[in-house]
């Protein structure tokens, strides 16, 4: 009975120490390769009312833009939009957008703002 009791402490401990281990661990795990971090929603707000507001409704029942240019609610509600399709969007220089890229950081922030505007 002793050496069953010795057996069962050793491996509470050892479980105890690589349960500890996991739980440090997963503090400082990060985005898969090719994932970006979440984006902050309020500055992605700032860099949408800085520079897409000419041409998009950046805030539900904002003014329209100059153009045809679908609001961030339209396309928040779209059932395809993801944050990988519309960091991929905003990443890419067009004339539509200025001819401005964006950084990965931007791109995250301005994406999680407009999924912040999806009709629940």
């Amino acid at each position: 009975m002793k050496s069953f009791s010795l057996r069962f402490e050793r491996t509470l401990g050892a479980f105890c120490i690589s349960t500890a281990v996991l739980f440090a661990a997963g503090a400082t795990i990060r985005p898969a390769c090719g994932q970006s971090p979440p984006g902050n929603v309020e500055a992605g707000h700032r860099l949408a009312e800085a520079y897409c507001s000419q041409c998009h409704v950046v805030v539900k029942n904002g003014p329209t833009g100059w153009t045809d240019a679908p609001s961030f609610s339209a396309i928040a509600d779209r059932p395809t939009t993801t944050a990988a399709w519309l960091e991929e969007i905003i990443r890419k220089p067009h004339m539509h957008m200025l001819f401005v890229p964006r950084s990965r950081s931007d791109a995250a922030d301005l994406a999680a703002y407009i999924l912040s505007l999806k009709s629940h």
